[in-house]
């Protein structure tokens, strides 16, 4: 049964769509004024039902971003455009390289494991990036981005409950092209992208692109002088487009990137209250105490006063290698094409983490993945103005392997805890270096269709079937060593588990929607669809206890989603005024989440990382957007979402000591966002001066499933502004920028350590940054 809520969200969009076909009766008596010409508002053609089709006749919730808006808006990777997309949050909380957490109408996988690839799909080109810790690489030299909101698995080869991201790149063309794109901004960083590209040989053309960054960092470390969160990177593609004839086009795609630089510091939040960090039991401190900076953590190490300062021990560098092709093959049979996309990537990365951030060995991880995944998708695609079609097999074989040793208490011998006096000695049989190695094998077997048939000339119908097969295999072996004889040595290697578990799902999905055109400029759809993610394992950092191990590695259930979605799209006033709005109902049965829950009875004592099943949860809300241009050259848009998320039923490990989390609001999931943009050009010698102010907010969220209070972050807004010269016929750009105008400092993700490490981790989102640029088109 819907909810009062959702009932009166969809009585609004109903009131909306008779208002939006009053106003298209009216809009050809407007037109006959004797008003001053408007620019009309520019279209922006996606192919997000994979065919090529204007964004406003798309019956889907989509936001479009073109290259100029994404070099405009600073969009540099996937985790910007959660700040300027409605009811969409991506954290990137390690930096660069590291796998974001997308969120897209409250649906995610708050998991930080390297191998869980969450519910919502990253694609480049059509090709699914499986593996979370590939998905921040080839984000450049972009033609557009493409976010799609709802369950898409009917015309995507990798089911994708809660939507899908697309990021399309530059393609080689017949004609000479070069885009050149240049900045630099505050803490000594630089940005490099560039482009080019035309024919090379007879049927041939090509095209080359680089992306550079360099940063010296915004943090800065207490404990040796040095900057923090800075950035060395790189990455490339060359891509090559072979036409042997009218009907066969043939696109290569090798691409490559590194990450050689620091990792991105947490910020060190100390819960202990001071002087009583060493005893059996330490008091924690209150929220307000906590972040009032006052408290230590275990060792007795304190919040630093700057938001961007800590004292870190670790110095070695995170490093990430990232290399993949494709090969595209598209046939034109007529009515009829096909098309093949094969892809290789690799992955492989080390992320020395200072999990502590203090400088002191309390506790140390080492994140070591490498990933291979090979994908093979087949498709024909039939359109005529009657109906059209897609069918579509789909295959991915992964293989990936973890190595993470965790280092606990190294520094025990100097402060003592748990009631144990420092000393020599005093750590023998509590600091110990845990060995965490696994290996994942995957193998996802898809089927997939959709079709429209026109019923009228105002009428389109859609049905669209899936059917998932996935195997998955998971092989772990734990080990610990305790310290024996003083600090830093240790005794020998005990064996805690050496284990194998697998899983075979196999489900059904599909699609089922209408879209009805009031006028050809005002149109209604409404869509019921079902989305499935396979089943999961819990990937690293087990327990201790062999007991709890076993509880840990017990596969969860997959998860099944059902979407309800009614909305409009409108051109209004000779196309100077688009308004879309849609409202959302998602009901979720075993929805996967990632939780850390208090000692398991009868465990080791301490809390446990549990990837565990909901048995019931929803989510609701309203995606809405307004883009204008009121007078000539000023262009407004405005993306306003509300969000309303629940956890209609869970109680972790179904385990009756643990607490139940009923009612409790989804992580990540604020509920309201909103992006607005204010663009006007005015014309200037033979140029044009373009000014762009915008402003984004994120209200309330959680981050973790049992909604704790030390670990949340309150609404906050974030500014920008830039100014630039457009020289005659738009070829070259110079601009100025100032991004997080009133440098806001604000939270992007937290993890709760108090028990039993007396701290917590914050992520931390990026200070203000001034700077200049240059971009130049050919």
């Amino acid at each position: 049964m819907m909810s009062r809520h959702l009932l009166g969200v969809r009585r609004g969009l109903l009131a909306g769509t008779a208002l939006g076909a009053l106003l298209g009766l009216i809009e050809p008596v407007c037109a006959q004024t004797d008003a001053p010409p408007q620019d009309e508002v520019p279209q922006i053609v996606v192919t997000a039902q994979r065919r090529s089709e204007n964004i406003q006749d798309v019956p889907i919730s989509i936001q479009a971003f073109t290259a100029k808006s994404i070099n405009d808006l600073g969009i540099k990777s996937s985790s910007d455009l959660g700040q300027v997309t409605s009811n969409v949050d991506i954290s990137l909380s390690s930096g660069a390289g590291n796998q974001p957490i997308v969120t897209i109408r409250g649906i995610g996988l708050n998991d930080y494991d390297t191998n869980n690839a969450g519910p919502n799909g990253i694609y480049v080109d059509e090709v699914y990036l499986s593996s979370p810790a590939s998905q921040t690489f080839q984000t450049f030299d972009l033609q557009r981005i493409e976010v799609l909101k709802g369950p898409q698995g009917t015309l995507y080869g990798r089911n994708t409950s809660g939507g899908a991201i697309n990021f399309i790149t530059n393609k080689p063309t017949d004609q000479f092209e070069t885009d050149l794109h240049a900045d630099y901004s505050s803490y000594n960083t630089f940005n490099f992208e560039g482009g080019i590209g035309g024919p090379v040989a007879p049927n041939l053309d090509a095209r080359a692109a680089v992306v550079v960054n360099e940063s010296q960092g915004y943090g800065h470390n207490d404990l040796t002088g040095n900057h923090e969160d800075g950035a060395n990177n790189a990455a490339g593609r060359i891509q090559l487009l072979w036409k042997p004839s009218d009907k066969l086009k043939v696109l290569l795609n090798v691409h490559g990137g590194f990450v050689d630089n620091r990792p991105n510091e947490y910020r060190h939040i100390g819960a202990f209250v001071p002087g009583t960090q060493s005893s059996a039991t330490p008091t924690v401190c209150s929220v307000a105490q906590t972040y009032a900076g006052g408290c230590v953590d275990l060792f007795g190490y304190g919040t630093p006063k700057g938001f961007y300062e800590g004292a870190y021990n670790r110095q070695q560098n995170l490093k990430i290698h990232s290399a993949g092709s494709s090969l595209r093959a598209d046939y034109d049979l007529g009515s009829i094409t096909l098309t093949s996309i094969t892809s290789f990537e690799h992955n492989d990365k080390i992320h020395p983490e200072e999990t502590d951030m203090s400088p002191n060995r309390l506790v140390e991880i080492n994140f070591d993945v490498r990933a291979n995944t090979v994908t093979q998708e087949f498709r024909a695609a039939y359109s005529e103005p009657k109906y059209d079609w897609v069918l579509g097999l789909y295959y991915l074989h992964e293989n990936l392997s973890q190595n993470q040793p965790l280092d606990l208490f190294l520094d025990f011998d100097k402060f003592g805890g748990f009631g144990v006096p420092a000393g020599p000695g005093a750590g023998d049989g509590i600091a110990q270096i845990s060995y965490d190695v696994s290996h994942q094998g995957t193998n996802a077997y898809a089927g997939f269709g959709q079709g429209d048939y026109s019923v009228t000339d105002s009428l389109k119908l859609t049905f669209g079937g899936r059917v998932t097969s996935e195997q998955r295999s998971f092989h772990y072996v734990g080990s610990t060593q305790f310290q024996a004889g003083g600090m830093d040595n240790f005794g020998p290697v005990q064996l805690l588990a050496d284990t194998s578990e697998r899983f075979s799902n196999t489900a059904f999905s599909w699609r089922t929607g209408l879209d009805y055109h009031f006028s050809p400029v005002i149109h209604a759809f409404a869509t019921v669809a079902t989305g499935y993610k396979s089943g999961d394992f819990n990937g690293s950092f087990l327990s201790s206890n062999p007991a709890e191990i076993a509880l840990q590695l017990k596969p969860v259930l997959p998860e099944h989603v059902t979407t309800y979605e009614v909305g409009f799209k409108s051109e209004l006033l000779d196309n100077r005024l688009l308004f879309n709005a849609s409202a959302f109902y998602n009901d979720y049965r075993n929805m996967q989440v990632f939780v850390l829950v208090p000692p398991v009875t009868g465990g080791s004592g301490l809390p446990v990382n549990v990837l565990d099943n909901a048995k019931k949860a929803h989510t609701e809300g309203i995606d809405a957007e307004l883009i204008a241009q009121p007078i000539a050259n000023l262009t407004a848009t405005f993306n306003l979402g509300l969000l309303k998320t629940r956890m209609d039923s869970f109680v972790a490990n179904v385990d009756p000591d643990q607490p139940n989390y009923s009612g409790h609001q989804l992580p990540l999931a604020p509920h309201v966002t909103f992006a607005g943009i204010l663009d006007y050009k005015v014309p200037l010698h033979e140029g044009k001066l373009d000014f762009q102010f915008s402003a984004t907010f994120k209200g309330h969220q959680f981050f973790d499933i049992s909604n704790d209070p030390y670990i949340q972050q309150g609404g906050y807004w974030l500014e920008n502004v830039r100014a630039a010269y457009q020289f005659q016929r738009d070829q070259l750009e110079v601009a100025l920028y100032v991004r997080n105008l009133s440098n806001k400092t604000y939270y992007v993700d937290k993890f709760n350590l108090i028990a039993p490490f007396g701290l917590i981790q914050g992520m931390l989102g990026t200070p203000r940054f001034i700077g200049g640029e240059v971009n130049y088109h050919y």
